[in-house]
């Protein structure tokens, strides 16, 4: 918008809580937040990753392409693409003849299989991965926020040089970011009275985020269990996801003292608050989660509060964490592993644990929405429509 552009973002009504009634009988509601723009579009309800959240998806893209004649024909749709699911939105492009860019944040349907929920060779796959193959074939442009996905398309045979119809210089990696001085602004102006985290006294090892199967929190559990017997280390856990009842009665069954989980959710502007508590940031996931990089929106609150980072996977392409000496990231097999992880940054001597403190700041720098919006709009504005034949 600061350069010029009018954005409309259409988003799904359930996550701004727009209740049904507010439809008063339609798909959509318009609202102006500050200037911006949205329009909330009507989708069946769900809980957790099941079949009813592909199914709200496929609805939010269908009621779009259905109801396309409400707006205005746009110039750019940039599509936060989760194939196959959301393919209505590629068809809609293609029918307003107006440059596609598609976002890559996750390898959808990939990750099914990497988790081992769908076999490869299963049936329905192979259909997805056709239907994702066109996703990319139609875009103009491709934006990844996980820089290995340039070889997961090689894997595919989806290059030109491979008989594809995908030029690598229409791929670009943009990663996930921050908006560093809203950062720095919430930080101040939004402290929490929680004699926890303001315990000076404490290693403070904080986790924030979901708490689901790929997220495989119970291994930082185990290793909180191991180092319960010193006072000095507190494990602290915010978020939310189906895993969390299970772990919060583990945790009680076990005895592991050490271990707090907090709320469910917290306001966004808080969050800035939280993760600059912390002596250690928690990036917690199933093996395998790395294997094409990582976007994680933790890591960069982590990365603007200065604090030193443990992953439990070894984060290909680009691992800021290893790279850039601001942590652990590496495959850690076991709770002992993790546990002696977390000892080697919170014990750091203080000289080395600020200056490395330092260094995680200096990294965040290079990820701030500033820098990154630049970078978004040089691919936007140099879009040549329908490269492709």
């Amino acid at each position: 918008m600061e350069a010029g552009h009018e954005v409309i973002t259409f988003d799904a009504g359930s996550t701004a809580n727009i209740a049904d009634s507010e439809f008063q009988g339609g798909n959509f509601v318009e609202r102006q937040y500050d200037g911006y723009k949205f329009v909330h579009v009507r989708v069946p309800h769900f809980e957790g990753n099941g079949v009813k959240r592909m199914l709200s998806i496929w609805k939010f893209a269908q009621t779009i392409l259905k109801g396309h004649k409400q707006f205005e024909r746009p110039d750019v749709i940039l599509q936060n693409i989760h194939p196959p699911f959301d393919y209505p939105i590629v068809k809609l492009a293609k029918k307003l003849k107006c440059k596609y860019i598609a976002e890559a944040w996750d390898l959808w349907p990939e990750d099914f299989v990497t988790f081992g929920l769908v076999g490869a060779n299963n049936p329905a796959m192979k259909v997805a991965y056709a239907i994702e193959k066109r996703y990319y074939y139609a875009a103009d442009d491709i934006i990844f926020t996980f820089l290995g996905a340039f070889s997961y398309l090689r894997r595919q045979g989806w290059m030109k040089d491979q008989g594809g119809k995908i030029e690598p210089k229409h791929l670009h990696y943009i990663n996930n970011g921050i908006d560093m001085e809203q950062f720095d602004k919430d930080k101040d102006a939004y402290p929490r009275q929680d004699a926890d985290m303001n315990d000076p006294d404490t290693y403070k090892i904080v986790y924030l985020g979901s708490i689901n199967k790929a997220n495989n929190v119970k291994t930082l559990i185990d290793a909180a269990a191991l180092l319960k017997d010193n006072p000095k280390y507190r494990f602290f856990i915010y978020g939310n996801g189906a895993y969390r009842p299970e772990l919060e009665q583990y945790v009680k069954d076990n005895g592991i003292a050490n271990v707090v989980f907090k709320e469910t959710r917290i306001p966004l502007e808080e969050c800035a608050w939280v993760v600059s508590q912390a002596t250690v940031g928690i990036m917690n996931y199933e093996k395998g989660f790395g294997r094409w990089g990582v976007s994680s929106g933790k890591m960069f609150q982590y990365l603007a509060a200065g604090r030193p980072i443990v992953c439990n996977i070894d984060i290909a392409y680009d691992n800021l964490i290893e790279d850039n000496h601001i942590g652990v990231a590496r495959d850690i097999e076991t709770p002992q592993e993790f546990a002696e992880a977390i000892r080697s940054i919170a014990e750091l001597l203080k000289e080395e644990y600020d200056a490395m403190c330092k260094r995680v700041r200096k990294v965040a720098e290079k990820f701030d929405y500033k820098v990154l919006a630049a970078r978004e709009l040089d691919v936007i504005e140099s879009v040549p429509q329908k490269w492709r034949k």
